[in-house]
């Protein structure tokens, strides 16, 4: 998995996250304490991202994400079957 390097790119990942939720590509799980990870998620008064409030469920659900989106993923073999 590639993590972000910086600010913009881990922002980036969490708004994949976002869209994907919103767009109904992900539908969350069932698990009480993801969703409450989810929910405790907040921007900052400028739109960006308050890091204070991601934990490591969310961290690591917006990175599988943005994984899952990068072209070197979708163009696997293994992924179209």
């Amino acid at each position: 998995m590639i993590t972000p390097s910086n600010r913009k790119e881990f922002e980036r990942h969490i708004d994949i996250l976002a869209e994907s939720i919103e767009k109904g590509r992900f539908h969350l799980p069932p698990s009480r304490r993801m969703l409450n990870s989810l929910l405790n998620a907040k921007q900052l008064p400028n739109r960006r991202t308050n890091f204070l409030t991601i934990d490591d469920s969310t961290r690591l659900l917006a990175n599988s994400l943005a994984n899952f989106d990068r072209p070197e993923f979708k163009n696997r073999k293994d992924a179209e079957q």
